[in-house]
């Protein structure tokens, strides 16, 4: 019972930690209680609450019925229930009851809910050509394959193809 033989003690060893580049299937959240001033970009998944003002680049974005974004929207998949002031482009689009969206949507699948407000124009695109511009941190801006009617907008009669604007 006091026996002066020694036990053996079970040895602790740590789990490998997750490096830094591995995904994670957790979303980065952005609580109704914070304000970012600035441009957002990730691979991964954002659930805004809070208010942005900048643009906002990701894979999917849930943005909550408390939640502003104050810039643009980039992402593969993007479910609104709060406010946008500024453009949204992303490969489906879904604007809940809530959603109040002032700027233009570029979509190649949307559904809105009866109840959402949208101020903008709302643009089918094929899905080939809406992808996100691998522009880097803080250039969430889609880049679509103009077409020769939208050259034509936005050329001014005596601009020559090297002054017009891109």
């Amino acid at each position: 019972m006091f026996s002066k033989t020694e036990k053996e003690i079970p040895t602790v060893t740590p789990t490998a930690s997750p490096e830094r580049g591995a995904k994670s299937n957790a979303p980065s959240i952005i609580s109704n209680n914070l304000k970012v001033t600035g441009n957002l970009a990730t691979d991964g998944d954002v659930q805004i609450d809070g208010e942005i003002d900048g643009d906002v680049q990701s894979k999917q974005i849930t943005l909550g019925e408390s939640g502003v974004v104050n810039g643009a929207i980039v992402a593969d998949m993007a479910r609104i229930s709060g406010t946008v002031n500024g453009s949204i482009t992303a490969r489906v689009v879904e604007l809940g009851r809530t959603a109040r969206i002032t700027g233009d949507i570029n979509h190649f699948s949307l559904a809105i809910e009866p109840g959402a407000f949208v101020q903008g124009q709302l643009s089918h695109v094929d899905e080939q050509k809406l992808k996100p511009a691998a522009n880097g941190a803080g250039q969430a801006k889609p880049s679509l394959v103009t077409t020769p009617e939208v050259e034509k907008l936005d050329k001014k009669p005596g601009d020559s193809p090297k002054t017009m604007a891109s």
